[in-house]
């Protein structure tokens, strides 16, 4: 049990006794110290630390107000109760604005109510602490964490800025408060992220992982993660929302690096593909178009030969025109030329006939609104590769007789979608395990959206076929904007 020290200044020792014994009937393992003057208290009031003082207000020397206003004046921090042997509502009220925490009149019931009013008033002080603690926890985290912690009322404007916001956006604590969470944001996206802000606040939604680009005082970009949650008063009534917001500036820089250097290997294996494709269809396949035609020259010229030679002229004849066959098909995967002369839309055309020819799988290729975009080979051949994936995955997993193919443009998108009639598959249990040896077309289909910031989703259910869509952003090359660079 926590230690109850109370000091009482009263001038009549009976008081003090009848005060003692009814503190001592509720508390009985309280220490009790008694001065008659006030002055004699604070001489001593270092040592003793008392937790409450109770102190007459007519006294000899020093009355209670004026004791009251020596203790502010030292700043000292102990819940004084006020009392006096006749009620004045004056005194009253100058205690209270001095700084006491309660006021008795010695009534009947005086020494009743006491120790209910030190109750009361200690509950009181360990409330007060309780709540200094916590307010010393929160501004010590929100003082040494590089993280911007922030709130901002129902309207938008920021209420409160830790000071990492100077370090982060060059702003100082008093430059934020009353300030817009608009006014930071880069006027390419401002409107749009304001509208979408604004909503979530007018529906009272948490905000989760918002990537938004902050201008820095000094005119630099930075790119910032925020997530924050409302917060309301007694009645429910929402008061704004308090949030945190991280640097990620570094992690986008890595992020877009990476995604630069796997398309520069993506493009690498593209260009040795073609480089392949054109020596397969140039050399190697010509050569033995000419070795089956010397086949076929013997075989028409040189009627005196052996029936035995002639037969393995012939196997040798067929068996080379099935290698060129296979070895033109092969070119023709690698590098397709019908995509460069004839584009996307018809190259896609052209390869889903070819399949289904091959493999007894009835496609239905459409495309839409290609014209409105301008794509480079670059995207073409992914595009093309995301098809030719998607075919081959379902030839070898989904035992699938019809398949739908769209391919169109809607601005900004570019958008895929393919989807069969195959035995399907749970997108929750298959899933996490998309990387193994048997999903690795789907795996490689969403390693190349990666590469242009796209989204892939799957839609799929035991017997009922599956469905892949895909949303390509397209984006017009603009010129590398500044970034900020920070030292953490």
């Amino acid at each position: 049990m926590e230690t109850l020290t109370v000091v009482i200044i009263e001038d009549e020792e009976a008081h003090f006794s009848l005060m003692k014994r009814a503190i001592s009937r509720e508390y009985p393992y309280a220490s009790v110290h008694h001065f008659q003057d006030a002055t004699s208290c604070l001489e001593r009031l270092d040592q003793i630390n008392p937790t409450v003082i109770i102190t007459d207000y007519l006294m000899p020397g020093m009355n209670g107000i004026e004791f009251l206003e020596v203790l502010n004046q030292r700043d000292i921090d102990i819940p004084v109760i006020i009392i006096t042997g006749q009620g004045n509502e004056t005194i009253a009220v100058r205690a209270i604005k001095s700084g006491a925490k309660d006021y008795l009149v010695k009534s009947g019931d005086f020494f009743t109510l006491l120790p209910s009013v030190i109750a009361k008033v200690v509950r009181e002080k360990k409330l007060k602490q309780s709540l200094y603690l916590s307010e010393r926890r929160f501004q010590d985290l929100a003082e040494s964490i590089f993280s911007w912690l922030w709130e901002m009322d129902v309207h938008g404007r920021y209420i409160y800025s830790n000071p990492v916001v100077e370090a982060l956006l060059g702003y100082q604590t008093d430059e934020v408060i009353g300030k817009y969470f608009y006014d930071f944001f880069s006027n390419s996206d401002k409107q749009a992220l304001k509208n979408k802000i604004y909503k979530i606040i007018e529906n009272v939604e948490p905000m989760r992982l918002f990537d938004t680009i902050f201008i820095r005082k000094d005119g630099l970009e930075v790119i910032m993660v925020t997530n924050g949650i409302p917060f309301f008063d007694k009645k429910g009534n929402l008061l704004g929302y308090r949030g945190i917001s991280q640097d990620i500036s570094e992690r986008k820089r890595a992020e877009t690096h990476i995604r630069k250097l796997s398309q520069q290997l993506i493009n690498a294996q593209e260009t040795e593909r073609q480089m392949i494709s054109y020596e397969l269809h140039d050399r190697v396949a010509q050569d033995l178009s000419v070795s089956k035609i010397e086949c076929d020259m013997l075989l028409k010229h040189q009627p005196g030969l052996q029936s035995h030679v002639k037969e393995r002229l012939l196997a040798i004849s067929n068996t080379l025109q099935g290698a060129i066959g296979s070895v033109r098909d092969l070119s023709y995967d690698l590098r397709p030329p019908v995509l460069a002369d004839m584009g996307i839309a018809e190259a896609l055309k052209i390869y889903c006939e070819e399949f289904s020819k091959k493999n007894g799988v009835k496609i239905d290729f459409q495309s839409a609104g290609l014209h409105l975009f301008k794509l480079d080979s670059n995207i073409e051949i992914h595009l093309y590769r995301l098809v030719q994936e998607g075919l081959n995955n379902i030839r070898k997993h989904a035992h699938a007789t019809q398949v739908n193919i769209m391919l169109m443009g809607a601005s900004p998108n570019i958008i895929l979608s393919i989807e069969d009639n195959g035995k399907g598959f749970d997108v929750k249990t298959r899933e996490p395990g998309l990387a193994n040896e048997k999903q690795m077309g789907l795996q490689n289909m969403k390693q190349r959206v990666n590469l242009f910031q796209g989204q892939m989703t799957i839609q799929s259910r035991p017997m009922q076929g599956t469905k892949i869509l895909i949303k390509i952003p397209f984006k017009r090359q603009k010129s590398e904007s500044k970034k900020a660079h920070i030292n953490h």
